[in-house]
């Protein structure tokens, strides 16, 4: 506790960017979660398992050719095919069952994971950054991967804020998680619209888990780690509020970069989480839910 009194500027500096790149990742993991939730009103607990089997198929594919790039790429690709099958062989049945949802999720997340270990083994992975020096920013020396995954964070929200905002899917989506009978009714393929949101939601999580992957070991259990905190963010925000995940992100990023100079990371974890409870018990739809309304 008397080491956060007497932080210098630039460990101030530090502390908060990394604040901000860590509440980035969990946008990503969290946009793609309100995405679908919002959306299709599924609690895809299988949505850890994406962000690991992404962090995975960077590692693998980067090793194989030696590029990162192709490595990213390639995992967000074969995620977001996977997240199709998915939806269109399994999950769409499961729509009107919020617990069959659930449950199915859930046990493709499982699957998922015993999958990773199987074929990986439990020992921690690493991947080089792409990035591996330093950028001088605001009087700090600053990992340039962190800088990189800031930047691709706040693109992502200022391109899905704009998909949703200014195109024709996005009205589409307001329409179907508004009132889907009366959206079909009026030409939209709801059935299209609930399968490219849960591909969009897959990319992003797959984004999320190779984005990680040069920045904190790979381990099978990793995505499951950031999806609990994920969903404390989409509750906290507002269901289904895409401008909620940011915000709410970006404060338990903050939370956990400063929190951990006064407790372990265990106890900051579980003073987030005891805080969002108080909170939900006060604001029950979070900073900006509203019944029934997709934001």
């Amino acid at each position: 506790m008397v080491e956060t009194l007497f932080l210098t500027p630039n460990d101030f500096v530090t502390y908060l960017l990394n604040g901000v790149s860590r509440g980035m990742i969990l946008f990503l993991v969290a946009s793609g979660l309100t995405l679908i939730f919002g959306l299709i009103g599924l609690i895809n607990f299988a949505h850890g398992a994406m962000v690991t089997l992404g962090g995975y198929l960077t590692y693998y594919i980067t090793g194989a050719t030696g590029s990162f790039w192709i490595g990213i790429v390639s995992g967000i690709l074969i995620v977001s095919l996977l997240g199709l099958v998915l939806e269109r062989t399994i999950l769409h049945h499961l729509y009107e069952e919020p617990l069959l949802g659930f449950l199915g999720t859930f046990g493709i997340g499982l699957v998922i994971e015993e999958l990773i270990g199987f074929q990986f083994g439990d020992q921690s992975r690493s991947l080089a950054s792409p990035f591996p020096g330093t950028t001088d920013l605001l009087g700090v020396s600053y990992p340039t991967h962190r800088l990189f995954v800031i930047v691709v964070g706040v693109a992502v929200a200022l391109a899905v804020g704009a998909l949703l905002a200014k195109t024709r899917f996005g009205l589409e989506i307001h329409a179907t998680a508004n009132a889907s009978e009366t959206a079909e009714i009026l030409g939209v393929d709801s059935s299209k619209v609930y399968t490219l949101t849960f591909v969009l939601g897959s990319a992003l999580a797959a984004a999320a888990g190779g984005l990680t992957a040069p920045i904190t070991s790979l381990t099978p259990g990793v995505g499951m780690t950031y999806m609990l905190l994920a969903f404390l963010v989409i509750i906290v925000g507002g269901m289904g509020s895409f401008k909620g995940s940011f915000l709410v992100s970006l404060i338990v990023g903050q939370v956990i970069a400063f929190g951990w100079l006064a407790l372990q990371p265990t106890y900051v974890e579980i003073s987030i989480f005891v805080a969002a409870m108080v909170f939900i018990l006060y604001k029950p739809r979070g900073f900006f839910g509203k019944p029934e309304v997709f934001e």
